[in-house]
């Protein structure tokens, strides 16, 4: 494992089946990138992997709705706090990535 940072960021691009997480660092370099079931022991296993880059995380998440339900409630519960970031907001970022394929990870 690599060193712990201080600070983290994880967006997380919410969706019915799965979601899409990715951390980054500072520099804006990705440390972690993974797909996750949307199921408990799923979400789980992924937030301690993550929780374990730094010792301050900042969550973010696309959609606020049904699909994210369970995730959202699982990092409540372990006392970690998300921000939403509007739809808008995530497709204006992707000019940032002209010329490159829109996924998932992208998105997260």
């Amino acid at each position: 494992m690599s060193e712990r940072r201080t600070q983290v960021w994880a967006g997380i691009d919410a969706g019915k089946g799965h979601h899409w997480a990715a951390a980054v660092d500072e520099t804006g370099s990705t440390l972690w990138s993974k797909k996750i079931d949307n199921d408990e022991a799923a979400i789980l296993t992924a937030m301690g992997e993550i929780l374990d880059l730094a010792d301050k995380m900042s969550w973010a998440v696309d959609i606020s709705g049904t699909s994210s339900a369970l995730l959202l409630a699982l990092l409540a519960a372990h006392g970690q706090q998300a921000v939403y970031v509007p739809g808008r907001t995530v497709n204006r970022m992707s000019g940032a990535y002209r010329g490159e394929a829109k996924t998932d990870a992208r998105d997260a």
